[in-house]
């Protein structure tokens, strides 16, 4: 589920991230402005990373994920985290009981711009 994994390895990998989209020069104005999100998101990461001990919040591993073109199992993963163990091991805890059973029946009204069946 966990596996703590060394500060020093998670630094590598982000960098290693990085050098890969800086082989990519951007060709407009978005990647431009995409490129230097990165860049910031990266070195605030990395200077975090040897402050604090602690592990990353959840909006700074979704940043991570979005920034870097990463799935949310790839951006936990990175800090050592397994999601499909926990998911495992939530449905052994939980059993059906956090499953969704049929599907959401959205509320119609009149002021709906979806129209009601």
């Amino acid at each position: 589920m966990y596996k703590p994994v060394p500060r020093g390895e998670i630094a590598d990998a982000l960098i290693h991230l990085r050098d890969l989209f800086r082989q990519r020069n951007p060709s407009n104005e978005r990647e431009r402005m995409t490129h230097e999100r990165r860049e910031i998101v990266t070195k605030n990461l990395l200077s975090n990373l040897f402050r604090t001990k602690e592990h990353p919040t959840l909006h700074a591993v979704l940043e991570l994920a979005d920034t870097f073109s990463l799935t949310i199992d790839g951006a936990h993963r990175l800090f050592g985290y397994d999601l499909e163990e926990i998911r495992g091991y939530d449905f052994r805890l939980n059993g059906g009981r956090t499953h969704i059973k049929r599907p959401h029946e959205r509320r119609c009204s009149e002021k709906s711009i979806v129209p009601c069946a």
